[in-house]
C-alpha cells in the first residue's frame, strides 16, 4: 500500500509549499470572517434591547448572503483575467478599511437601531461581504494550481473544512469576548477590530505567493471594463459549460437543495437559541455558540473521513454502494443521514439534541461541499473555471436567500415547528434519492475525462 493510500493523500497535499501558502491565507481570512460575523450577530441579533423575530433574522442573514449571489458573476469573469494572488491581497486590505468603518458605526449607534445607524450598517456590511465573496471565489479557483489533480479530493477535504473550522473558531472567539466582557457597543466594536487585524494578517500572508502562481494561465485581450460588461455572458457560459458536465451539474444541484434546507435550519437555530430554548440573551448566545462549534467540529470530521470513506465505498460491490462511485455514494449517504436528524427534531428540541444534531449536520453538509468542489474543479476546463465557480456560487447563495425569504414567512418567532423540520427532512430525503437516481443514470459518462477519477473511485 502506498504512502498516499495510507494517509488519504493528506500528507502529500500538505507537503506542497504553494498549497500551504494558499491555505494560510484562507485560514486567516476565515478567522476574520468568523469574528466579523460574531460582532454583527451580537449587535443585531443578540442586542439586549431588541428581541429577534423571524423576519429580522431572515433579513440579517439575507444581507450577509446577498453579495455572494450578486458578485459571483463578476468574480468569475474577472478571476479569469486578473492575477488571483492580487485578488487575495487587495480584497483583504479593502476589508480592513471597511470593517474599521463598521466598528465606528456600531460605536456611534450606541446600541440603538435608529434608521441612520441601520442604513449605514447595512451598506458597509454589504460592501464588506461583497469583497469577501470575491475573495472566496478566488481561493476556490486558485486551489487547483497548488496541487496535482489526483490530490484534489484530499485537498478539498482539508481546505474548505479547515476554513469552516477557522470561521467557527473566529466566531467562537468573538462570542467569548462578548460573554467575558459583557454586552456593550464597545465590546462589539472591539470584536470587529479583531476581525480587521485578522484580515490584515491574511493580506500579509498573500504577499508570500508569487503574483503569477495562482493563475489564470492566459490573459484575454479584453480590458477589465469590457470584462465587466460581459458578466452576464460569462455567467451564461459557465452555466452552459456546467450543464454539459453531468458530474458537476448534479453536484451543484445537490448543493443548492442542501443550502435551501440549511438556510431554513439556520434561521430556526438563531430563534431557538433566543426564544424556544431560552429567553436570556447571554444564555441564548451560549447555545448558539455550542451549536456553531458542534457544526464546525462536524465539518472537521468530514475532512478527516471523506478520503477514507470514499475509497472504502468505492471498493464495495456496486449494489452495496447504490451503484455509484465512492465519492457519490458518500454524498448520498450523508444526505440520508441528514434527513434522519431533521426527522428526529420533529419529536422535540433540547440544547443537547440541537448540539448533537449540529455536529452530524455539519459533517453531512461538508461532505456535500467537498464532493461538489471536487466535481466542479475536475469536471470543467481551466479556461472557464472562474465562470463555472461563479455559477456554482450563485446557486449556492441564491438557495440560501430563497430559504430566508420563505423562513421569514413560515418560521415562528420562537424557532420551533414540527412541520418545518418534517419538511426539511423530506427535502433531504428526496434530494438523496434523486442524486442516486440521476448519478446512476449518467453512469460512466458523468465521470469521463475527470482528472480526479481514480482518486474518487
Amino acid at each position: 500500500m502506498s504512502r498516499t493510500s495510507r494517509t488519504g493523500g493528506f500528507a502529500e497535499v500538505l507537503r506542497s509549499s504553494p498549497y500551504r501558502r494558499l491555505l494560510s491565507v484562507r485560514l486567516a481570512s476565515q478567522l476574520g470572517d468568523g469574528a466579523f460575523q460574531a460582532g454583527l450577530a451580537s449587535f443585531v441579533l443578540f442586542n439586549p434591547t431588541e428581541a429577534p423575530t423571524a423576519p429580522l433574522v431572515a433579513g440579517a442573514l439575507s444581507v450577509a448572503v446577498l453579495p455572494f449571489t450578486v458578485v459571483g458573476p463578476f468574480a468569475g469573469v474577472l478571476l479569469d483575467r486578473w492575477s488571483r494572488q492580487r485578488v487575495l491581497l487587495v480584497s483583504n486590505l479593502v476589508r480592513v478599511v471597511l470593517v474599521t468603518l463598521v466598528a465606528g458605526v456600531v460605536l456611534a449607534g450606541g446600541g440603538a437601531f435608529t434608521g441612520g445607524v441601520l442604513v449605514a450598517l447595512y451598506v458597509l456590511v454589504l460592501a464588506t461581504l461583497t469583497v469577501n465573496r470575491f475573495l472566496l471565489a478566488g481561493l476556490g479557483a486558485a486551489l487547483p494550481k497548488t496541487v496535482p489533480a489526483r490530490l484534489l479530493v484530499p485537498a478539498n477535504s482539508i481546505t474548505p473544512t479547515l476554513g469552516t473550522g477557522a470561521f467557527g473558531t473566529g466566531f467562537g472567539l468573538g462570542l467569548l469576548v462578548r460573554l467575558l466582557v459583557g454586552a456593550a457597543p464597545s465590546t462589539d466594536a472591539a470584536v470587529l477590530l479583531l476581525a480587521g487585524g485578522l484580515f490584515l494578517t491574511a493580506a500579509l500572508l498573500a504577499l508570500r505567493i508569487d503574483r503569477r502562481a495562482l493563475g489564470p494561465d492566459e490573459r484575454t485581450a479584453a480590458s477589465s471594463t469590457e470584462a465587466v460588461a460581459a458578466v452576464l455572458r460569462g455567467l451564461r457560459e459557465g452555466a452552459v459549460h456546467v450543464w454539459h458536465r453531468p458530474a458537476a451539474r448534479n453536484a451543484i444541484a445537490v448543493v443548492g437543495a442542501h443550502r435551501f434546507a440549511f438556510g431554513l435550519s439556520t434561521i430556526a437555530t438563531f430563534l431557538l437559541a433566543r426564544g424556544y430554548l431560552s429567553d436570556d440573551v447571554d444564555v441564548g448566545l451560549g447555545i448558539l455558540g455550542l451549536a456553531g462549534g458542534a457544526a464546525a467540529a462536524g465539518a472537521l470530521l468530514a475532512a478527516a473521513a471523506t478520503p477514507t470513506a470514499t475509497r472504502w465505498l468505492g471498493a464495495l460491490p456496486g449494489r452495496r454502494r447504490f451503484g455509484l462511485g465512492g465519492l457519490d455514494a458518500w454524498v448520498a449517504a450523508a444526505l440520508l443521514v441528514a434527513a434522519g436528524v431533521e426527522a428526529l427534531y420533529t419529536l422535540g428540541v433540547a440544547v443537547w439534541s440541537l448540539t448533537a444534531g449540529a455536529l452530524v449536520l455539519g459533517l453531512c453538509g461538508q461532505v456535500v461541499k467537498i464532493a461538489a468542489d471536487t466535481h466542479v474543479q475536475t469536471g470543467v476546463l481551466e479556461s472557464v473555471r472562474g465562470r463555472a465557480f461563479a455559477f456554482y456560487d450563485v446557486v449556492f447563495n441564491a438557495a440560501f436567500i430563497l430559504a430566508a425569504a420563505l423562513g421569514a414567512l413560515v418560521i415562528p418567532d420562537d424557532g420551533y415547528s414540527r412541520l418545518l423540520y418534517g419538511a426539511i427532512a423530506a427535502l433531504y430525503l428526496v434530494t438523496g434519492l434523486s442524486y442516486v437516481r440521476v448519478t446512476r443514470r449518467a453512469g460512466p459518462v458523468a465521470r469521463e475525462g475527470r482528472p480526479g477519477r481514480v482518486a474518487q473511485e
